[in-house]
């Protein structure tokens, strides 16, 4: 919306500003977002000429300001200088104007600048065989948030789900499934009985060392193409998939496609004759290296007993995405643990002479969990399950509904979208980089920073339209004059410049701290302004504000991956 103003301003203040910038791109370009909502809508900053001016900026912001004065443009209400900006502020009737017509748009606040791109983003990424736990939900959905984003920028988006279904693991597992198996509830239980194998193994391992003997000895046949041991693996991968595909639905996430570790084992070697025919690839202590640079440590590509690494899989799984996928921005949704390693890999990449090398991103983020349980470890089973946490949301606002709203409409369904949408929220109002510490309070707090306060906000809005009970186009027909109207209508117009700075900065909480802003500025405008009663035209253009405002919530908490009840 700020991008319409601003293409609709620059034609006319061009004249004003030349010859310092030459056309209306370059204009636009300058201009940005006042720090204070009091500043206008938008800024002119004036520094970058004062070396060839010759004059302090505040002395080149009035003068500029009254030559854009002197043309009198008919959109603008005001033009100040303030310090070494010119402030523009427009008159309301055209904010509701261009507030209309994004809103009137199937996608509000997206564009199309980069629909020739193609981002490839993998994300979420749990290990086959072992129960999705909290610490995957930041993966999940901030993976989900970015592709969101990623979308709303005009990208043609492949989500990528990158399976841990490979290593000696899995040999430790077949062997405890053929040893064990029949101890468990595989027909009724299949996922419960494979994590319940998996930790009993690491348990009897600590007393029976031999046990990872056992398992080493699997994972070979597995890696020799034993059928017998390939086959319990495969029903691994399908027991699994199953399992996340329910929580997946659950959270409102999707993929294109899911391909695990598994899937590059062939393509492994071609990876390390193509590092050795790049001239990077050495011998240190046995090993084969790259080194890549004096600021990390080598990137092992193979180590002494000539088995592969993660970084050798990953540099197989880059070119792949590049070459085969066609994936010219390559994301990786990864904790920040993963730091050294992404960095060595895309230093090799550079070094191997790509220059799409530059477009591979890991998108970090913080450790995830609750105080009360220190280091989570799936092998001890010492963990909190992603499908707990999930079913609980909803059981505690199932519990609220019924003390508030037992009478309320598909309770159900209700309880399904506040409850998940609390989780999400909550995890993704985080600046992602950050570690957060779980509280359910926080989480499920209606009246504060939450997303059930979000959903509730766009619930006020549809309340406010079934009770005027009359239809509404788009067209504002008088001008809104309050400064809580003002605000709201400014607040609403920065829509797609959160979408555009979330999705550039990778940080989905850019977008709830704006649905955030636009509940607090709609609240205000709603406790101090008659929305159903008074002046008919007055009411009317009110309620076009209403539904507005209804329209880019719904609209923001779908980019956060987040369902919006009709009621609460």
């Amino acid at each position: 919306m700020l991008t319409k103003i601003k293409s609709k301003i620059a034609p006319h203040i061009l004249s004003a500003v030349a010859p310092l910038i030459q056309n209306s791109d370059d204009l636009i370009s300058l201009l940005e977002t006042p720090k204070k909502l009091d500043h206008g809508e938008l800024a002119l900053p004036v520094f970058s000429w004062a070396k060839e001016l010759r004059k302090a900026p505040p002395v080149i912001a009035l003068e500029f300001a009254q030559k854009i004065n002197d043309k009198k443009i008919d959109i603008l209400e005001s033009v100040t200088p303030v310090g070494g900006y010119i402030n523009f502020v427009f008159k309301t009737s055209f904010l509701q104007n261009i507030l209309s017509e994004a809103t009137a748009r199937k996608n509000i606040g997206y564009n199309e600048v980069l629909k020739n791109e193609t981002v490839i983003i993998d994300y979420s990424s749990p290990n086959v065989a072992k129960p999705m736990s909290v610490g995957h939900l930041r993966a999940t959905v901030i993976g989900q948030a970015i592709r969101n984003l990623a979308e709303s920028q005009g990208y043609k988006v492949l989500g990528l789900n990158h399976l841990g279904d490979w290593g000696i693991q899995f040999g430790k597992l077949a062997w405890a499934y053929e040893n064990w198996g029949k101890e468990y509830e595989f027909e009724e239980k299949p996922f419960d009985s494979l994590y319940q194998i998996y930790v009993r193994f690491h348990e009897e391992a600590e007393e029976n060392p031999d046990l990872n003997k056992k398992g080493a000895e699997y994972f070979q046949r597995l890696e020799a193409g034993d059928e017998d041991v390939e086959k319990i693996w495969r029903y691994f991968l399908d027991v699994s998939l199953k399992e996340y595909d329910r929580i997946y639905k659950m959270l409102g996430i999707k993929f294109d496609l899911t391909q695990g570790e598994s899937f590059y084992n062939d393509l492994l070697e071609p990876t390390v004759e193509r590092i050795k025919k790049a001239g990077i690839l050495e011998e240190s202590q046995g090993a084969q290296v790259v080194f890549v640079g004096d600021d990390l440590p080598p990137c092992i590509i193979k180590k002494s007993d000539g088995s592969s690494l993660y970084a050798t899989r990953d540099l197989a799984s880059a070119m792949y995405r590049h070459e085969v996928l066609k994936g010219q921005h390559i994301l990786y949704v990864v904790g920040v643990d993963q730091n050294l390693h992404f960095k060595q890999v895309f230093r090799v990449l550079e070094r191997m002479g790509f220059d799409w090398a530059k477009n591979c991103h890991h998108i970090a983020f913080g450790m995830y969990g609750f105080k009360d349980i220190g280091k989570m470890s799936t092998r001890k089973g010492n963990v909190i399950f992603m499908d707990d946490v999930l079913e609980k949301a909803i059981e505690m606002v199932r519990q609220v509904i019924e003390q508030k709203n037992p009478d309320l409409e598909n309770k159900e369904l209700v309880a399904k979208q506040v409850g998940i949408g609390a989780i999400i929220f909550n995890d993704l109002m985080n600046d992602r980089i950050k570690n957060v510490d779980f509280d359910w309070t926080r989480v499920l707090d209606f009246e504060g920073d939450s997303g059930p306060y979000v959903q509730y906000g766009q619930v006020r809005c549809n309340s406010l339209i079934k009770k005027y009970g009359k239809e509404i186009n788009r067209e504002f027909e008088v001008e809104l004059t309050s400064n809580e109207e003002r605000n709201l209508i400014k607040t609403l117009l920065n829509y797609d410049e959160v979408l555009s700075n979330a999705y550039r900065t990778y940080r989905p909480n850019v977008v709830t701290q704006f649905l955030l802003d636009v509940c607090r500025a709609f609240n205000h405008f709603y406790q101090k302004q008659k929305i159903l009663t008074g002046d008919p035209a007055l009411l009317k253009s009110r309620m076009t504000l209403v539904l507005n405002t209804r329209d880019v919530l719904v609209a923001g908490l779908k980019i956060l991956g987040i369902e919006s009840p009709e009621v609460m």
